[in-house]
């Protein structure tokens, strides 16, 4: 898209957010199917460069749109209380499940961070993607899922996806705890593709995440199931 990422670099506003999240969560109440909402695919939630105006505008959206489930994402956990709204701390919208990248056990902090905040919710979770080493050292035990995965795009093959990462995890925390998103491009020492490489653990998929997933909803649609 053009964008240079890094401090100091301009932050583009995509257009139109609002009025597309209003439409789905009219949607959502309409059919009692209440869509998950990722944000931010291209940004930072909490970058303390973006405008407080348009940090104000999500933060609006996410409280209006009560019927959508948000999953809201950052890497910068240790800002949330000075950027959020007071009462997001001791009440926060019971449709926000908040979750925070840890992709390396130096960033074992962040979570630390993130548990102050939001461990109360019971909703906190971890994105371990594209995980460069285990996480086996850093209490997690308090995540709602981790979600793992590999890197893609790359021709690294440091960056290999090592399956014991995810198995660890599992032994520790339980498989109700665990998704795991993809190996990546490499698997068995091989550099195969992301498609290839599948996203399977010794035959097994770990397929666990605590908020409604379209297919799960759409499946529930189908059958006429909507509650």
């Amino acid at each position: 898209m053009g964008v240079v990422w890094g401090a100091g670099e301009p932050r583009l506003k995509l257009s139109g957010f609002q009025a597309r999240m209003r439409r789905l969560d009219r949607l959502a109440g309409d059919t009692g199917l209440p869509f998950s909402v990722f944000s931010l695919s291209l940004g930072d939630w909490l970058d303390p460069e973006v405008a407080p105006s348009w940090r104000a505008e999500l933060i609006g959206t996410v409280e209006a749109c009560t019927h959508l489930t948000w999953l809201l994402l950052t890497h910068r956990p240790h800002l949330a209380s000075k950027l959020l709204p007071g009462a997001w701390r001791t009440a926060p919208p019971a449709n926000v499940w908040p979750g925070v990248t840890v992709d390396h056990p130096l960033h074992g902090y962040r979570w630390r961070h993130h548990a102050a905040y939001w461990g109360h919710t019971g909703r906190a979770w971890v994105s371990a993607e594209p995980l460069a080493a285990s996480l086996d050292g850093i209490d997690l035990s308090g995540a709602a899922v981790t979600i793992y995965g590999g890197a893609s795009g790359t021709s690294d093959p440091t960056w290999e996806f090592k399956p014991e990462w995810v198995s660890e995890a599992v032994d520790r925390y339980g498989e109700d705890r665990a998704f795991f998103k993809q190996h990546g491009d490499f698997r068995d020492g091989k550099r195969v593709g992301k498609k290839a490489a599948g996203r399977d653990l010794a035959g097994r998929i770990y397929d666990r995440t605590p908020w409604p997933r379209h297919r799960d909803l759409l499946r529930r649609a189908a059958a006429g199931n909507h509650g």
